[in-house]
C-alpha cells in the first residue's frame, strides 16, 4: 500500500493541518487581543499627552516663553515616543521640535501601525481662550515590533508542537495501525472463505475488546459455515439424486446450477449450462412462441419468448406447472411437466427460481398412444364385422361393437345392461379365459329366442389396471354348412380317387398274376403229356408240386398286398418309409416290366413316421404310376424309360424323398396346379386328376410332411435325363441310416 493512502498517514496529516489551523486561529486571535490592548493603551496614553501638554504648555504660551516652549518640547521628542511636535499660533509655527515639514502633518484618523506615527493635535484652551494648538506624532513602531515578536514567538512554540505532535502520532498511529493490519489480515482471510483465523491481540482497550468479539463471531461463522455446509452438500446430494432435472437460475433466468439427472437427461455437462440463459438452451422455439400467446392472453398481458414467459405465473403468485418440449444436446425430445417456484433472500425478495422438470415422454407418448387406440378401438368397435365384446370379471357388458348388438337383435341402448348369460350360457369361467387365450365354438341367442352358431375367440386384457375378457365371435353358420359340404365333397373325391388306384391295383394284380398261372399252366401241360406217354417219374411230380406251391405262394403274396391295400383302416402306427416303397414297387413291377419301364430303386437311407401304412402306399403308387404314364406317352425309347427313386437324410432332421422320371419335364402352364383336385392333362377316359391332389394331401395333412415338384436333370450310367422330380419332406427324430 502506498504511504500516502494508509491511514497512518492520514491521521498524522489530519492531526497536522488540525494543528495549524489551531494554531493559526490562536495566534491571530492573541495578535488581536495584543493588538487591541496596546491600541486601547495607545490611546489612553495620548489622552495622557495632551493633558499633560495642556498642563505644562498653558502656563508658558499664555506668558509667552516660547524659549521655554522650544526647550520643553525637545524634552518631549527625546522619549522615543514622541516623533515631533510642534505649536501652532495664528497659523504661525511658534515652537517646534523635529518638525521640518512645511505643510502641516495630515491627522491620523484610526491607528495604523503600519505607517509607524500617529499623527494627532490639540488645543490649548483657557477659559473658552485658544492660546494655541499643539501638534504632535506618537511613535507606534512599538506596537508593530510587539505584534512581529509575538508572530515569530508563536511560530516557533507552533512549530515544535507540531514536531512533537507528530512524533506522537506517529507513534500512536504505529500502534494503531499494527491493530489496524491485525484485523485488516483476518478480515481479508474471512474474504478469502478462511473462517479459522484468530486475533492475537489482548489488550484492554477497544482493539483487545474488538478482537475478542472479532474472534468470537468467526467462531460462530465457522461453527454456521459448517452446518450450511453440511446442509449444502445434503440438499447436493438430494437434488443430484432427484430422479427429476432441477437447476437454479438468478432472477434474470441465468443458470446458477444443475443437477446430475439434467445432465443424463439433457446430456449436457454442467460446465456447458452454468451461466446461460434457461429459454435458449433448452426449450423448444417454436413452443416457445406459442406459448408466449397462450399466456399472454391468460394473464392479460404481452409476454415475449422469453425467461419472462417462464416466471410469469410465478411472479403473479401462480401455481406455475406446464407440459415443455426440452430439446437434448443430440436433439432429441424430453416432455417434461416443469414446475417453477421462487427463491428468496433474507429479504423475501426474489433472488432467483428453482426450476423441477419430470420426465413425461413416456407416459406423453402413452397417452397420446392410448389417445389413438382409443379411437381407433371406437372406429373398430363401430366397423367391426366381428360381433365383439368385451366383459368384466363378472361378466357384465362393458364394451361391444355395434355388429355384436345387431347380430343378438338388440339396440345398443338394450345391449348394455346384458350379462353373458343372456345370450350364451355355455361361457366357461371367466377367470380361467382370463389367464388363457382360447378359441372355441358355441350358440348365441338373439332376443328373439333364436339361436346361431358361433365361433369365440378370448383373451384377457387390462383397461385403466383392471381385467377385462376380450371376445370376438363370428356366425359360422354358412361356414359350417360349407365345411360339411366340402366334408363331403372330400369323402367323395378321396372314394374316387380310391377307386381309381384300385383300378390300377387290380390291373397290375392281372399283370402279375399271368406269369405264375402261365408257369402254372406249363407245369402241368407237360406233366399231363408225360402221362400220356406213362413216362411219369416221382421226380416230375415233386418238381411239378414245387413249381405250384411257388406260384401258388406268389399269387398269396399279391392276393396280401391287395387286401392289405384295399384296407381302409385309419389307425396310425409306426412306418417304413424304406419298406412302405419296397411294397409299393412290389405291387408295381409287373405293370412296370409290361410298359419296359426301369425302375431304379436307390433308397439307401431310412425313416421312421407315425401315420397310415395303407394312405402312405396309396400315395406312392399314385406318383410312379403318374411317372410311368408320362413314359408312356412321351418316351419311344425303351431305354431311356426310367424312374428313379432315391433317399437322403437332411442336416436339419429332415428326410428326403425324390421321385424322378426321363419325361421330358411338366409344362410351366401345368406345373403351378398340378396338385389341384379335378385338374389333369391326360385325356378323360385315361385320369380324373384327383391322382396328385390325394397325394399332396395324404403326405400334408395325414403325415405332417410337405411335397414339391420341379423339373431338373439327372444322370444314371453316365448319361443325362430330364423331367419330374417330385421331393418329398418328412420330420421325424426316427431317421436313420439303412
Amino acid at each position: 500500500m502506498k504511504i500516502y493512502k494508509s491511514i497512518r498517514f492520514k491521521l498524522v496529516a489530519f492531526s497536522i493541518l488540525l494543528e495549524i489551523v489551531t494554531l493559526s486561529l490562536l495566534i491571530f486571535n492573541a495578535d488581536r487581543l495584543i493588538l487591541n490592548n496596546l491600541t486601547t493603551q495607545t490611546y489612553r496614553q495620548i489622552s495622557e499627552i495632551k493633558s499633560n501638554l495642556q498642563a505644562s504648555l498653558l502656563p508658558l504660551l499664555i506668558e509667552r516663553d516660547y524659549a521655554s516652549l522650544d526647550s520643553l518640547l525637545q524634552e518631549y521628542t527625546n522619549s522615543r515616543k514622541i516623533d515631533y511636535i510642534f505649536i501652532l499660533k495664528n497659523e504661525k509655527i511658534i515652537a517646534n521640535s523635529n518638525w521640518k515639514d512645511t505643510n502641516l502633518p495630515v491627522e491620523s484618523l484610526n491607528l495604523d501601525i503600519n505607517s509607524g506615527i500617529y499623527n494627532t493635535s490639540t488645543d490649548i484652551v483657557y477659559s473658552n481662550q485658544v492660546y494655541g494648538k499643539v501638534y504632535f506624532g506618537l511613535n507606534i513602531s512599538f506596537i508593530q515590533d510587539a505584534q512581529r515578536e509575538l508572530i515569530t514567538q508563536s511560530f516557533i512554540i507552533a512549530l515544535l508542537e507540531i514536531i512533537l505532535s507528530i512524533l506522537l502520532l506517529f507513534s500512536i498511529g504505529y500502534l494503531l495501525t499494527n491493530q489496524l493490519n491485525i484485523l485488516t489480515k483476518a478480515a481479508e482471510d474471512i474474504i478469502n472463505n478462511k473462517f479459522d483465523v484468530f486475533i492475537n491481540i489482548k489488550s484492554d482497550d477497544e482493539f483487545g475488546l474488538f478482537a475478542r468479539i472479532f474472534n468470537k463471531m468467526t467462531s460462530q461463522i465457522s461453527l454456521q459455515l459448517s452446518t450450511i455446509q453440511k446442509q449444502n452438500e445434503l440438499k447436493k446430494t438430494i437434488f443430484d439424486n432427484m430422479a427429476h432435472i432441477l437447476f437454479t437460475t438468478n432472477k434474470d433466468g441465468i443458470i446458477q446450477y444443475f443437477n446430475k439427472q439434467a445432465q443424463l437427461l439433457l446430456g449436457y455437462e454442467s460446465s456447458e449450462v452454468i451461466n446461460k440463459t434457461t429459454p435458449i438452451i433448452f426449450y423448444d422455439k417454436s413452443e416457445l412462441e406459442k406459448k408466449a400467446l397462450e399466456y399472454s392472453k391468460d394473464l392479460n398481458e404481452n409476454l415475449n419468448s422469453d425467461f419472462e414467459l417462464l416466471i410469469a405465473k410465478t411472479r403473479k403468485g401462480l401455481v406455475n406447472q406446464d407440459h415443455w418440449k426440452y430439446k437434448t444436446k443430440d436433439n432429441k425430445e424430453l416432455i417434461v411437466k416443469v414446475t417453477t417456484t421462487v427463491l428468496e433472500d433474507a429479504n423475501g425478495l426474489i433472488d432467483g427460481y428453482i426450476i423441477v422438470a419430470e420426465d413425461k415422454t413416456e407416459k406423453y407418448y402413452l397417452e397420446q398412444s392410448l389417445f389413438e387406440e382409443t379411437n381407433r378401438i371406437k372406429f373398430l368397435l363401430a366397423n367391426a364385422g366381428d360381433y365383439i365384446h368385451i366383459l368384466d370379471e363378472k361378466g357384465n357388458l362393458v364394451l361391444f361393437s355395434d355388429s355384436f348388438a345387431k347380430s343378438l337383435g338388440y339396440t345398443n341402448k338394450e345391449v348394455k345392461s346384458l350379462n353373458v348369460k343372456d345370450w350364451d350360457k355355455s361361457y366357461e369361467s371367466i377367470d380361467e379365459l382370463l389367464t388363457t387365450p382360447k378359441t372355441f365354438e358355441s350358440f348365441h341367442k338373439r332376443k328373439d329366442g333364436s339361436f346361431f352358431e358361433v365361433e369365440i375367440r378370448t383373451a384377457g386384457i387390462k383397461l385403466d389396471g383392471k381385467d377385462y375378457l376380450y371376445a370376438a365371435s363370428r356366425d359360422i353358420t354358412e361356414r359350417k354348412r360349407t365345411e360339411e359340404e366340402l366334408r363331403k365333397k372330400d369323402v367323395l373325391i378321396e372314394q374316387q380317387a380310391r377307386l381309381v388306384s384300385m383300378g390300377e391295383m387290380i390291373g397290375n394284380i392281372a399283370h402279375q398274376w399271368r406269369q405264375p398261372l402261365s408257369t402254372i399252366t406249363t407245369l402241368a401241360s407237360g406233366l399231363k403229356l408225360k402221362g400220356e406217354y406213362e413216362h411219369i417219374e416221382q421226380e416230375d411230380v415233386s418238381n411239378f408240386a414245387d413249381g405250384v406251391i411257388q406260384q401258388a405262394n406268389y399269387l398269396s403274396n399279391t392276393i396280401e398286398n391287395f387286401r392289405n391295400f384295399i384296407k381302409n383302416e385309419k389307425l396310425e402306427e409306426k412306418i417304413s418309409i424304406k419298406e412302405s416303397l419296397e411294397n409299393t414297387c412290389s405291387l408295381l413291377n409287373a405293370s412296370l416290366q409290361n410298359n419296359h419301364i426301369n425302375l431304379i430303386f436307390n433308397v439307401l437311407d431310412d425313416c421312421e413316421i407315425f401315420g397310415n401304412k395303407n394312405e402312405l402306399v396309396e400315395a406312392f403308387i399314385n406318383l410312379i404310376n403318374n411317372s410311368k404314364d408320362v413314359l408312356k406317352e412321351k418316351v419311344e425309347n425303351d431305354i431311356d424309360k426310367i424312374i428313379l427313386i432315391s433317399s437322403k437324410n437332411l442336416e436339419n432332421g429332415e428326410f428326403l424323398l425324390k421321385i424322378q422320371d426321363s419325361g421330358g419335364g411338366i409344362p410351366d402352364n401345368v406345373i403351378l396346379r398340378i396338385f389341384e383336385p379335378y385338374f389333369t392333362t391326360k385325356h378323360k377316359s385315361q385320369g380324373t386328376g384327383l391322382g396328385l391332389s390325394m397325394v399332396e394331401k395324404i403326405i400334408r395333412e395325414r403325415h405332417k410332411g410337405a411335397i414339391t415338384v420341379k423339373n431338373e436333370k439327372f444322370i444314371i450310367n453316365e448319361k443325362e435325363y430330364f423331367g419330374a422330380s417330385f421331393s418329398i419332406y418328412f420330420y421325424s427324430s426316427l431317421c436313420k441310416n439303412s
